[in-house]
């Protein structure tokens, strides 16, 4: 898969998901208005919770065409894997600006809200690093890397045992 696929594959996913997450806020808008004159932690928390359950299955899609763009047998790309952490990031401070766009009115809860921005970003980027981890896609945690035996040594291996064990079997025969 060609670069320029990969990041359209990918903006396609989060373009998708900031409208669904648009109409979301919208409804989730409407449920805490009630909720406004009792607890302003609570608004905050609310569109903090549909902020995550919207970008959540974005990030799994988003790593999923990663994974087959990837294709397993060829190496990671490690550009492709900074430009979904980037991704994410930057869709978590669209989703906090369009909760904070919801009202226009400076509410005490839109400053907690803000608050929550780094703690979001965190938790779905820290959700990617681990794919990357569990697939042995970070930098660092590859074979070769981390201090194990790097792959041409082993392909060089198997060369000479492969020419020895054909040397040895034609003596037998010959």
């Amino acid at each position: 898969m060609s670069d320029t696929a990969f990041e359209n594959k990918v903006a396609a996913v989060f373009a998708r998901t900031e409208q669904r997450l648009s109409s979301r806020l919208s409804v989730e808008k409407a449920r805490t208005e009630n909720l406004q004159a009792q607890d302003m932690r609570r608004v905050a928390f609310v569109f903090a919770e549909a902020i995550e359950a919207e970008l959540t299955p974005a990030v799994k899609q988003a790593l999923a065409t990663y994974d087959d763009a990837i294709n397993r047998p060829m190496l990671p790309n490690e550009r492709w894997e900074h430009q979904l952490l980037q991704k994410i990031g930057q869709a978590v401070d669209s989703a906090i600006k369009l909760a904070l766009a919801i009202d226009r009115d400076n509410h005490p809860w839109k400053p907690l809200l803000s608050a929550e921005a780094p703690k979001l970003r965190a938790r779905l980027t820290e959700a990617a690093e681990a794919h990357f981890v569990a697939i042995g896609k970070v930098k660092g945690r590859r074979r070769g890397a981390s201090g194990g035996v790097p792959d041409w040594v082993l392909w060089a291996v198997f060369f000479v045992v492969g020419l020895g064990a054909g040397l040895a079997l034609a003596r037998l025969i010959g």
